[in-house]
């Protein structure tokens, strides 16, 4: 554990220096206190010196000019340094300084532990300004026990700081194996109890979840508090991508549903409870109101949130600052409308038919026998019109691939169909048919589910941070998701600089200074004498982010310099390959704090 500098000891060293108090000790006084503690301002020598730059420190406050000195890994100075000298000067005149953006979900742990070192460089992350990553998403971990797989990121290294957590996902599938499609016995909880505990012990900094997906689906919101006081005592914190942040969760659709239907209402209801029952800090994360019949909800997220922390309990959001949700491209038309007629529509749109095609048989006779069928043909109907509601509407379903339909990419739904004189549901019937590559749909989407409003109205909270739900990308095609490339630009440059929907100060703290709060960072997040050297110079005039749909891998202009660690991941805004980031181990946080306490 490195010594961490108190943030006054600069100030504190000057105004407690030795004071003569007889003539004849002065001159050596003098030369004494000039030994121990030279003018900065004259005479200090540092690493790397950031000079007039524009410093947003990272806690909201409006932004003040100062230089930047740093040593090694660590920021040591931040003030007027006039005659300070370095062995490297960048001139950030006119530039904004930045903490290091930290994502408070990211994807790219499997890259990081993977073997592939160009993957380990996670360029298009560095060049967004990120310089750390906060893994276990979703509640999964690439490897376990946690101690290998914060092994698996320290050789040979890689691109920014990784902040383990425990998945419970993980967890649940070690101990319930592939019986997990029900709630787990009492006995069973107390085990992944143990795993966790396990894994905090380890270093991990607390749990993640994914109560939509498999296997966390199946469990109930018992067994998470049940896990999530575990991390308690250890100031550990939960997120998780919640069990419905939609109209209905995953596994259901209109024409299974029979009994009252889990809302996006009830996500948030139970990340809130997991909290309160706890007595942790919990995060509702990639936060979206998703699909035209859930548009607005983010009022409704805001009032719960609101009430729940005047109440105590210690709730936080994060989120993508996009419209657009989801990894890649989709289809629109239910699995079950493929497979054989009668077949087992359980499970929705994560269905064992998504899981196992060689299920369906031949698609398009499954398809025209189910179209066949009156009874059949309306609830098909009846459950794709929901899904394209659920996914934006038909005039939000842009087509990104098409082989057999080259002349539809870049258009949406609803003109197509428009132009055919086809209602969007007869438009994907038509696709599909007719198509002979890219089955069964024939073409796939990118959709656009979200409401600016919502996404502005989420974003201008206190209790939003950053994310970017993204990973690590080697190679694309249109159609994905343009956030692995340019979500914490965006946010500057669409919504502080176009939109003026938030400030600047605001946006950098939602990146900086709030996830470091919501993870429990006491070196890191802020820019600070004695914290760890992780931050951006970016011209503010220039940044772009200019991925988009249908061209997600462009690189965001204006990120001059990022630095992880004191070293360089992006230099002059170029990327350098650079491995500095560390596997940031919470043990090393508490015995820093038994130190100081």
């Amino acid at each position: 554990m490195r010594p961490t500098i108190p943030r006054d000891s600069f100030a504190s060293a000057r105004r407690n220096a030795p004071i003569a108090s007889l003539p004849a000790l002065a001159p050596a006084l003098l030369l004494l206190a000039a030994a121990l503690f030279p003018n900065p301002a004259s005479a200090q020598h540092f690493d790397l010196l950031i000079r007039g730059g524009r410093v947003l420190d990272g806690s909201g406050s409006p932004a003040f000019s100062a230089d930047v000195g740093i040593d090694g890994d660590r920021i040591v100075r931040i003030g007027k340094l006039p005659g300070a000298t370095a062995d490297r000067i960048i001139d950030a005149t006119g530039k904004h300084v930045v903490p290091g953006f930290i994502d408070m979900h990211s994807h790219a742990d499997r890259a990081f532990s993977s073997e592939n070192i160009d993957a380990r460089r996670a360029h298009n992350l560095v060049m967004q300004g990120i310089t750390t990553s906060v893994f276990g998403p979703d509640g999964r971990n690439p490897l376990w026990p946690m101690g290998d797989e914060m092994a698996a990121y320290r050789e040979p290294g890689v691109a920014t700081n990784v902040v383990p957590m425990v998945g419970h996902g993980t967890v649940r599938g070690l101990v319930m194996g592939s019986d997990y499609e029900r709630p787990a016995t009492d006995a069973e909880i107390r085990e992944m109890a143990e795993l966790v505990r396990a894994g905090m012990e380890a270093g991990a900094w607390g749990l993640g979840a994914g109560p939509e997906y498999r296997p966390g689906r199946f469990s109930t919101t018992e067994e998470l508090i049940a896990l999530a006081k575990k991390v308690a005592p250890f100031d550990g914190f939960y997120y998780a991508h919640q069990r419905s942040q939609s109209p209905l969760p995953l596994w259901q659709v209109p024409s299974i549903v029979d009994s009252q239907p889990l809302t996006g209402a009830d996500g948030m209801r139970e990340t809130i409870e997991i909290g309160r029952a706890a007595g942790i800090r919990v995060v509702g994360t990639h936060i979206k109101a998703k699909g035209t019949d859930t548009w607005g909800h983010s009022t409704t997220d805001i009032l719960m949130i609101e009430a729940a922390r005047r109440e105590g309990v210690d709730v936080y959001l994060d989120q993508y600052p996009y419209e657009t949700f989801g990894g890649g491209p989709v289809d629109v038309i239910p699995d079950w409308g493929y497979a054989p007629p009668g077949a087992d529509r359980s499970g929705g749109l994560d269905s064992p038919l998504w899981r196992d095609r060689d299920l369906m048989g031949d698609p398009k006779s499954n398809l025209r026998a189910n179209l066949a069928d009156p009874a059949v043909a309306r609830e098909l109907r009846r459950d794709t019109e929901y899904i394209l509601r659920l996914q934006g509407g038909a005039d939000r379903h842009i087509v990104v691939s098409a082989p057999d339909f080259p002349e539809t990419v870049g258009r949406s739904l609803a003109e197509i169909a428009a132009g055919a004189e086809r209602s969007p549901f007869e438009q994907l019937v038509h696709f599909a048919l007719e198509s002979t590559r890219l089955g069964p749909a024939g073409v796939r989407f990118r959709p656009v589910a979200g409401h600016r409003f919502d996404v502005e109205n989420y974003m201008r909270q206190e209790f939003t941070a950053t994310s970017t739900d993204g990973s690590v990308s080697l190679q694309t095609r249109p159609g994905q998701h343009p956030r692995s490339y340019g979500a914490f630009v965006r946010k500057i440059s669409h919504y502080v600089k176009e939109r003026g929907a938030i400030s600047l100060p605001f946006a950098i703290r939602s990146s900086t200074g709030l996830p470091g709060q919501i993870i429990g960072f006491d070196d890191r997040g802020l820019l600070r004498e004695g914290y760890a050297a992780d931050l951006v110079v970016f011209d503010y005039d220039g940044i772009t982010s200019p991925a988009t749909i249908m061209e997600p891998d462009l690189y965001p202009t204006g990120i001059e310099y990022v630095i992880v660690n004191g070293r360089f991941t992006v230099d002059g805004g170029q990327p350098t390959g650079a491995l500095p980031g560390e596997v940031l181990d919470r043990r090393q946080r508490d015995q820093g704090r038994s130190v100081s306490e």
